[in-house]
């Protein structure tokens, strides 16, 4: 298979899975599955399962919470798997590839969702008003669905193409000021929604027990583990000594 057939493939299925994750979310945008798949189509699926099972740990605690984008795990799979193989097989070059291009990613899903699906919901506003339902789907699956192929198709393709040195030329390029201000910005963010989560909490018999996990997180350390086991006992104390007395 010629390279431009194989970075023409791994280019089409990075684009399937990032619409996954927006859609069905099976979880084929994990890298425990984007190794493999890009290991096959490269014809390499030994370093396939190696990278991804790699590039998995290292961000299997990454998560998005509230409006905060975190560095993109699925680009910088495909990218790394493929830098990996055309390299030789090594996965020292693919972890060294692997977080530079998520940020590559996290820029990219930062304008996504920042930008453009912003404007794609004013333009969906506008077509409910209207009751134009074909404007709907448009504006709401095919639109934003389609930008994926701009934002992480033709870079994955471009990287798997035109190889290691164009992949180290567009993370060279990107200003160290960019990436500052998106690592400050996007905590910023982050803290805007996890403020927003807090709004919901409209009951002030709840936000005791709030301060009680913050104090138990801050002050005491307690991993998160420690703090769903004591979410647990709060809600079974509140349900039998609160909740059930008015039931009976």
């Amino acid at each position: 298979m010629s390279i431009f057939m194989q970075a023409l493939l791994v280019s089409i299925f990075v684009t399937i899975a990032f619409i996954d994750s927006h859609t069905l979310q099976t979880h084929i945008f994990r890298p425990v599955v984007v190794g493999p798949v890009v290991g096959l189509i490269m014809g390499d699926v030994q370093t396939g399962f190696t990278v991804g099972v790699t590039v998995e740990l290292m961000f299997l605690a990454v998560i998005f919470v509230g409006t905060a984008v975190p560095p993109d795990p699925t680009i910088s799979t495909a990218i790394a798997t493929a830098v990996a193989i055309l390299g030789g097989g090594g996965t020292e070059l693919a972890v060294a590839t692997a977080l530079p291009v998520s940020f590559i990613g996290q820029i990219a899903s930062t304008v996504q969702n920042s930008v453009i699906n912003v404007y794609f919901m004013h333009r969906m506003d506008k077509a409910v008003e209207r009751m134009d339902r074909k404007a709907m789907v448009r504006n709401n699956t095919v639109y934003p669905m389609l930008m994926n192929i701009i934002l992480y198709g033709i870079p994955t393709f471009l990287a798997v193409y035109f190889g290691a040195d164009f992949v180290a030329k567009i993370i060279a390029s990107i200003p160290a000021k960019i990436i500052t201000g998106l690592a400050i910005g996007g905590g910023m963010i982050g803290a805007v929604g996890f403020a927003l989560l807090l709004t919901t909490i409209k009951s002030k018999k709840m936000w005791p027990f709030f301060i009680m996990g913050f104090f138990f997180a801050s002050y005491l350390h307690v991993n998160m583990i420690g703090i769903a086991l004591m979410a647990v006992a709060f809600c079974a104390i509140y349900y039998y000594f609160g909740i059930q007395k008015q039931v009976k």
